[in-house]
């Protein structure tokens, strides 16, 4: 990688770490609020009964 996108990947992620941090939600990571956002968009499915 390019050291300005090295740089710009860096910003982003301090940013939304500092977002995180300021915001009242209990998860405190950016790995905790994608595995949640993770899981309301793909809910786990019953499985079926076969027969």
């Amino acid at each position: 990688m390019e050291p300005t996108t090295v740089a710009m990947v860096s910003v982003v992620i301090a940013a939304a770490s500092e977002i995180i941090a300021l915001s009242p939600l209990r998860s405190n990571s950016v790995l905790q609020i994608a595995m949640q956002m993770l899981k309301k968009a793909f809910p786990k499915q019953k499985k079926r009964n076969r027969k």
